[in-house]
């Protein structure tokens, strides 16, 4: 897996509506209708992690979850993180807006 440069980030970024990049990882937050609504979409995004094998850092608060993903093993961004973050934000417009 190859460490995006500064410039490709920028660029995936204009395709990600609403996720930003901070402290070095690709991050966003979704509110919910319901705590309920929450874990459903957190189990998606934690099922769809395990067949890729990348998993995000997820925080649940109530009706509201933040995502942060970073590519560990190559100490920054790659393909892997803009391609879940693309997995949630289409499972989010397509099951809970």
């Amino acid at each position: 897996m190859e460490k995006l440069t500064s410039s490709q980030i920028e660029s995936r970024l204009l395709t990600l509506d609403s996720w930003t990049v901070n402290n070095g990882e690709l991050c966003n937050s979704y509110k919910l209708k319901s705590f309920m609504d929450v874990m459903s979409f957190a189990n998606l995004v934690a099922d769809k992690s395990e067949q890729i094998k990348h998993h995000p850092k997820i925080i649940i608060d109530y009706s509201k979850i933040q995502f942060a993903l970073v590519t560990h093993d190559i100490g920054g961004l790659s393909n892997l993180d803009f391609n879940l973050a693309k997995f949630i934000h289409e499972t989010y417009n397509e099951i809970f807006v």
